[in-house]
């Protein structure tokens, strides 16, 4: 089974933004939407994890639809969001933060923590494990964030602009540490994001969003390397 949005319209008030948009991700699978600055992006998670209501279509995983099911409800479920601009709870520590991804885990807590692998892998994340969140530079925080929500057990993973007012150096960091909870979880990841180019490359499939519509679809490495992609979303004349 795998996590599938069905013909999804959805927006903000009477302004529709999303129309018809269908996809998929398969548990282990990195997927990447990618479009410009108001293509609908993030209307797309915010839909999907119940920020936003689902107007038209459907939403489902492996135990059926959730479309009707509270965020609380669907994060209980395992669909889990790291939400753009990452929104820590500021004056808690780190440690703080990420138990309450443990907490939300729920009954899909159990066997062997995937948090311990990421915090040996990126240590710097147990090093600040005492400070408070605000504390923490803008890589580290989405660190936190990402870590935060390992520790939710997801089952699906849906990541919101990941790169924002990062620095490349950074960046790096961030991609790294989202292909080790690939390997060490198994969830499926939706990985939303600006920088299309490193988001195509760390991905299996992609889908190109421009105007609240799914416009192209496939491979990743092969929309990576297609003209029409790389004029309009990776600057390649």
């Amino acid at each position: 089974m795998s996590l599938v949005v069905e013909n999804a319209e959805s927006g903000y008030d009477r302004a529709p933004i999303l129309s018809g948009v269908s996809l998929r991700v398969e548990p282990g699978e990195l997927v990447a939407v990618v479009g410009s600055n108001g293509a609908g992006k993030t209307t797309l998670v915010r839909t999907v994890v119940g920020q936003l209501a689902l107007r038209a279509g459907d939403l489902a995983d492996d135990d059926g639809s959730f479309a009707r099911l509270s965020p609380h409800r669907r994060a209980k479920r395992g669909v889990v969001m790291v939400p753009e601009g990452r929104k820590l709870f500021p004056r808690l520590t780190v440690g703080e933060n990420i138990a309450l991804g443990r907490r939300a885990a729920g009954r899909r807590a159990g066997g062997e923590d995937p948090v311990d692998a990421l915090l040996d892998a990126f240590p710097i994340v147990r090093e600040r494990w005492g400070q408070q969140a605000n504390l923490l530079s803008g890589g580290e925080q989405q660190m936190v964030a990402l870590t935060r929500a390992v520790a939710a057990r997801p089952r699906y993973l849906l990541l919101d602009e990941p790169s924002l007012g990062l620095s490349p150096l950074k960046t790096l960091d961030v991609f790294r540490l989202i292909e080790l909870i690939r390997e060490r979880t198994g969830a499926g990841i939706l990985l939303v994001e600006q920088m299309a180019d490193q988001a195509l490359a760390a991905a299996d499939r992609a889908y190109v969003l421009e105007h609240g519509r799914i416009v192209m679809e496939g491979d990743a490495a092969k929309l990576r390397s297609s003209d029409e992609v790389r004029r309009a979303y990776l600057g390649v004349s």
